[in-house]
């Protein structure tokens, strides 16, 4: 009797001490093959890279079975900083304070970083993690591309980057498209200057103006097949070999063409968050880089070990010809490039490709984290996550399917339920 009475002592002892513990301490397990209640790496780095308290407002009325999936969804995020702050506000019972705060609707969610404000009508995982983005990122976010020298434009024509650009907004950075020729300068507030594969050179005005950019502390980032201005080769050490990049590798990845330099070693610098896919990198230029006394290099991308630069015509056999300069891989076809001593750091990336940027060729593979990680390190925002932020796993059925499987759960399998539970009893009666 004695040692039960213990038992039972210590037990309420143990759970009484185990709920005290779960109060200050809590350890979630995610079993979901889309780990759906965890907060993705995009969010989570920019919930880190916040630069001050970040202030969740909910509008919602006190519906119990709303406020608790509202309060499931947003859990992970207060949980994951303590700069985070959450508050429901019932615009019923409390119009007025709806109203100052500018709440539109029933189920919106505001977000708020000092001056700065994000509003999601419907909050899901995918608006809340773009949304915490563009609060994160820092200085000013003008991109200027320039046009009028046969540059990708703007749009959603094939040679266009029209995609990787509306991505990019999305992040919050903000493009706008000039010509060079008929200006006196960049705006002030431009964060990069975009240099997306031109197919003439640039004149003397323009170069003036890049010069003028760089002087001031710009950000640049090169994309494009034509050797850099003499001005910047000089500075930078930064040279194009001759030839195309021909990858024997690209044919591993189901691409029949050989002129696609294959890109899967991400330098951390540039993408902090490693993606899972490879870089296809197409009509590639290789780089030689030689070391500068102005810029010292942060990062490097690779060809794999199986490409040259073909000098020759891409047609039928090719092969690699030592005595017409041709080296083997891995060859480098991208740069980024720091300026000593500049406080915040100068930066420069030049990729001998403006292709992989294009409408047809941003979706593929890591073609767009490997650009979204150009964008971030270049605007020194590079604590931010290039991998895609979480996406949406709302279903939305047609109305027939959605009436049919109704019929189904609410009518056949009850039904069916029921006649196997009669046929049961029958048997074990006869039995």
């Amino acid at each position: 009797m004695l040692h039960r009475a213990l038992f039972l002592i210590l037990l309420v002892a143990c759970l009484i001490l185990a709920a005290r513990v779960s109060e200050q301490y809590t350890w979630r397990l995610d079993l979901s093959a889309q780990q759906i209640n965890t907060l993705s790496a995009s969010a989570r780095r920019a919930l880190d890279a916040l630069p001050g308290e970040l202030e969740m407002t909910a509008f919602l009325p006190d519906f119990p079975v709303q406020r608790a999936q509202l309060e499931k969804l947003l859990e992970p995020y207060v949980d994951h900083s303590p700069k985070v702050h959450l508050t429901i506000i019932d615009p019923v019972k409390d119009p007025g304070r709806a109203r100052e705060l500018g709440a539109a609707r029933h189920g919106e969610l505001q977000l708020r970083l000092g001056a700065r404000r994000e509003v999601i009508a419907t909050p899901t995982p995918r608006l809340i993690d773009g949304a915490l983005n563009r609060l994160a990122l820092r200085g000013e976010r003008w991109i200027v591309s320039f046009k009028g020298h046969g540059e990708n434009p703007i749009q959603d024509t094939p040679i266009g980057i029209g995609r990787f650009v509306a991505h990019a907004e999305d992040l919050g950075y903000r493009f706008v498209e000039v010509d060079p020729r008929h200006i006196d300068g960049l705006p002030e507030n431009t964060r990069i200057l975009l240099i997306a594969g031109p197919r003439s050179e640039y004149g003397a005005h323009t170069l003036a103006l890049i010069g003028q950019f760089l002087a001031g502390g710009g950000a640049l980032l090169w994309m494009s097949d034509l050797p850099l201005p003499g001005f910047l080769a000089a500075t930078t050490g930064v040279e194009l070999l001759p030839g195309t990049v021909v990858d024997a590798a690209a044919a591993l990845h189901g691409l029949d063409s050989p002129d696609n330099a294959i890109v899967s070693e991400y330098p951390p610098a540039l993408i902090p968050q490693k993606p899972e896919q490879h870089s296809v990198l197409k009509r590639s230029r290789a780089l030689s880089f030689r070391e500068s006394d102005e810029w010292q290099l942060t990062a490097r991308l690779h060809s794999s070990p199986r490409s040259w630069n073909e000098t020759g015509e891409l047609r039928g056999a090719i092969a690699r010809d030592p005595k017409l300069g041709e080296q083997a891989g891995p060859l480098t076809v991208g740069v980024a490039l720091e300026k000593i001593g500049t406080r915040p750091a100068q930066r420069i990336a030049v990729v001998a490709s403006s292709h992989f940027i294009g409408n047809d060729q941003i979706g593929e593979a890591g073609n767009r984290a490997l650009a979204v990680g150009l964008l971030h390190w270049l605007s020194s925002n590079d604590q931010l996550s290039s991998t895609p932020v979480a996406t949406d796993l709302d279903i939305h059925w047609q109305p027939r399917l959605a009436a049919v499987l109704a019929a189904v759960l609410m009518g056949v399998l009850p039904a069916l339920f029921l006649g196997v539970g009669l046929w049961t009893r029958s048997r074990r009666r006869r039995v």
